[in-house]
C-alpha cells in the first residue's frame, strides 16, 4: 500500500507530519476520491482526512475520515520544533501561512519528489483502472469512425461532443478538454476546438477518459476525403517515428534517448516536432515520468509516446498511445493507427 510506503519515508526522514490541501492531487492519490474541499494529514503512524459536510464520507483503508469543523487544528497544533512535509508544487500560499500559525516552530520539508516517484510506479489496481480508461477511449474512437460517414457531425465541436458523450456513457469522465483540429487548425498542438465546419483534410483527435480517478490519453488522425500520396507519406513518416521509439522502450532506457530516436526518424522534418515525446499518466493526465528530465524507464510506469509534426498555416499530425512498461511494453490504447479515410 502506497500510504504505508510514504509513512515509512516520513519516518526515515524524521518528518513529523505531512500536510496536503485541496486541490493537491495527492488527496485523490491516497484517498481515491475527488472532494470539493479537503485536507489530509499524514504522520508516520496515522493519517487523517478532513472533509466538509458537503462531501460523502467514505471508508478509506488506513485513513481516519473526519468532518472539517471549527477548531480542527487543535489536535495537531504544537509549539515544538517539528518537521512538516509539504508538496511545494500544489500548496497555496494562504494554506502555508495557516500551517505556519499552527506550527510556529516548524521547518518545512518539500516531499514533492518522493510523491512523484511513488505515483510514477503503478500498482496492479491502478493499472487496471488506466487500462479500463484506455478501453473506453478506444471504444469511443471506434464509434466515431462509424458515425462520421453518416455526415451527422458537421463541426469540430460536434466530434468533441460525440466522443465525450460516448466516454460518459461508458462510466467515465472527460480527462481534459477534447482537442479536435481539422485542416490548418491541426498545426496548433493545443488548438481550441471550434465551431469550424469540417472540410477535406487531416483531423487530429486528442482526447482522454478518466475512470475511477485514473486517466487515459490518446491521439489519432483521420482524413476527410481522399489524401494525396504526399499526405500519406507524411502520416507514414510520423507513424514510423512513433514505432521506432516504441521499439526501444526497455528497462533503464533514458526517456531523452527515446525522444532522440523519434526525431532522428523524422529526419529533415524533425524541426517541426515542437514538443516532448511523451509524459507520465495516472491520476493526472500529465505527471511523472517526464521526458524533459534525465529519467530512466522503470518497471510499472505508465506513459505516452506521442510524436507530432506541425506545419503552420497548413496542417499538423500527432499519434499518441498510452502504454504500460512492466518488463515488457503493453500498448493500452488499442485503436487502429492506420490513416482512417472518411468519404467527404
Amino acid at each position: 500500500m502506497k500510504l504505508i510506503e510514504f509513512q515509512q519515508y516520513l519516518k526515515e526522514q524524521h518528518i513529523n507530519l505531512a500536510f496536503f490541501v485541496h486541490p493537491d492531487p495527492t488527496l485523490i492519490y491516497f484517498t481515491q476520491m475527488k472532494p470539493s474541499y479537503a485536507m489530509l494529514f499524514i504522520t508516520p503512524q496515522k493519517a487523517t482526512f478532513f472533509l466538509t459536510k458537503l462531501d460523502h464520507h467514505p471508508h478509506v483503508k488506513g485513513i481516519t475520515v473526519k468532518t472539517l469543523q471549527k477548531g480542527w487544528e487543535k489536535q495537531f497544533s504544537t509549539k515544538k520544533a517539528i518537521r512538516v512535509g509539504i508538496n511545494k508544487e500544489c500548496l497555496p500560499i494562504a494554506s502555508k501561512e495557516r500551517i505556519k500559525k499552527i506550527f510556529p516552530q516548524a521547518k518545512f520539508v518539500d516531499v514533492t519528489k518522493q510523491l512523484s516517484q511513488l505515483r510514477s510506479l503503478k500498482t496492479p489496481a491502478e493499472v487496471e483502472k488506466i487500462a479500463r480508461a484506455c478501453a473506453i477511449v478506444t471504444k469511443a474512437f471506434n464509434d466515431l469512425i462509424q458515425e462520421l460517414p453518416r455526415r451527422t457531425l458537421k463541426t469540430e465541436l460536434d466530434i468533441a461532443f460525440f466522443l465525450e458523450k460516448r466516454m460518459r456513457e461508458q462510466g467515465a469522465e472527460v480527462a481534459f478538454p477534447t482537442i479536435v483540429a481539422n485542416g490548418k487548425n491541426a498545426a496548433i498542438p493545443h488548438h481550441l476546438t471550434s465551431t469550424q465546419k469540417l472540410k477535406r483534410g487531416f483531423v487530429v483527435l486528442d482526447f482522454g477518459a478518466q475512470y475511477q480517478q485514473y486517466c487515459a490519453d490518446m491521439t489519432r488522425v483521420l482524413f476527410l476525403g481522399k489524401p494525396t500520396e504526399k499526405e500519406k507519406e507524411f502520416y507514414q513518416l510520423l507513424l514510423d517515428a512513433q514505432l521506432a521509439a516504441l521499439a526501444e522502450v526497455q528497462l533503464g532506457k533514458k526517456f531523452g534517448d527515446l525522444d532522440k530516436i523519434a526525431r532522428k526518424k523524422l529526419g529533415k522534418y524533425s524541426s517541426y516536432f515542437i514538443h516532448s515525446l511523451g509524459h507520465g499518466v495516472g491520476i493526472e493526465v500529465h505527471e511523472q515520468p517526464s521526458f524533459l528530465q534525465e529519467g530512466k524507464i522503470q518497471s510499472q510506469q505508465v506513459f505516452t509516446i506521442e510524436p507530432g509534426i506541425y506545419f503552420p498555416g497548413k496542417f499538423g499530425l500527432r499519434i499518441e498511445d498510452t502504454l504500460l512498461f512492466d518488463g515488457n511494453i503493453k500498448i493500452l490504447t488499442k485503436a487502429t493507427k492506420e490513416l482512417v479515410q472518411i468519404p467527404w
